[in-house]
């Protein structure tokens, strides 16, 4: 009876070893489909090794005299997995802790304001939120690029670029490129966002014209729209995420108040004129 509940446990924790290291197998499987020859094995070997570890303990306790083995080699396995799931840097588990903790950071008091060049002319937006995390840990949080609202428009015209960001109080550096947020601090976000045609020299102080023409976008496009561009209201988010996680969090959605996108361009020509170089 012993044997067989251990046999029991046994596979049960290979399920969960296994589970552990879905990624690891999945990498295991396209390498070896994609003829990768040896070296396919080696995002197995995690998995391998735990394995090893499990059967190889079974073997040894039920082959031993041991008085109640079902439960000898319950906390054997148990001890196991726990360690598994302690080693490995992507498991199931972890990746379910860290998108649940990205998901509940709280954001507060998003606002937004026009953003000045050094000569005090329009070139873009700034945003301003806080935010709290729910337990200490790795985040990266930021707002998305913003979109107008109530119409598409071309690229160019939306706010992709992150010219500058800041975080204050600044998180501690992590292990991985996330920063170290605690648990109860409130922390304040300054992220300065210009035009997607618009770069901005820090150290020139100077704007440029990115070339945003394409086989889709003539110049003559480009102008024609961005005549249009006054008084327009933009749409974005507050993402999170975390070194486990697969996709930002969507926490915080925003609009902001109107911009003149069109006097922002005329800044690129009162400043100099200039051109991005490619």
């Amino acid at each position: 009876m012993g044997r067989s509940a251990a046999l029991v446990i046994a596979a049960i924790a290979t399920f969960a070893v296994l589970i552990q290291n879905g990624m690891s197998v999945t990498a295991f499987g396209w390498a070896a489909i994609h003829g990768a020859g040896a070296s396919a094995l080696l995002p197995f070997l995690p998995a391998a090794i735990g394995l090893l570890v499990l059967w190889a303990g079974y073997f040894v306790i039920t082959r031993t005299t041991v008085r109640r083995l079902t439960p000898v080699f319950g906390i054997y396995a148990l001890a196991t997995v726990v360690a598994s799931e302690a080693i490995l840097p992507f498991t199931p588990l972890k990746l379910w802790r860290t998108g649940r903790a990205a998901s509940s950071v709280e954001v507060r008091s998003v606002t937004d304001e026009l953003l000045l060049s050094a000569r005090g002319n329009p070139i873009g937006i700034r945003i301003i939120f806080e935010a709290v995390v729910p337990r200490t840990g790795e985040y990266s949080i930021s707002a998305s690029g913003l979109g107008r609202v109530g119409e598409d428009v071309l690229w160019p015209l939306n706010f992709g670029r992150i010219q500058r960001s800041k975080t204050e109080p600044p998180p501690a550096e992590g292990e991985s490129i996330y920063g170290i947020f605690q648990k109860g601090v409130v922390y304040t976000f300054v992220q300065d966002m210009t035009p997607s045609f618009l770069s901005y020299d820090e150290k020139e102080q100077v704007p440029c014209l990115l070339d945003v023409r394409t086989k889709y976008i003539s110049e003559e496009a480009f102008l024609a729209a961005l005549a249009k561009s006054r008084n327009m209201k933009y749409r974005g988010n507050v993402l999170v995420s975390g070194p486990f996680t697969q996709v930002s969090a969507d926490v915080k959605d925003f609009v902001t108040r109107e911009y003149d996108v069109a006097a922002m361009y005329r800044t690129i020509a009162i400043e100099g004129n200039r051109r991005c170089e490619s």
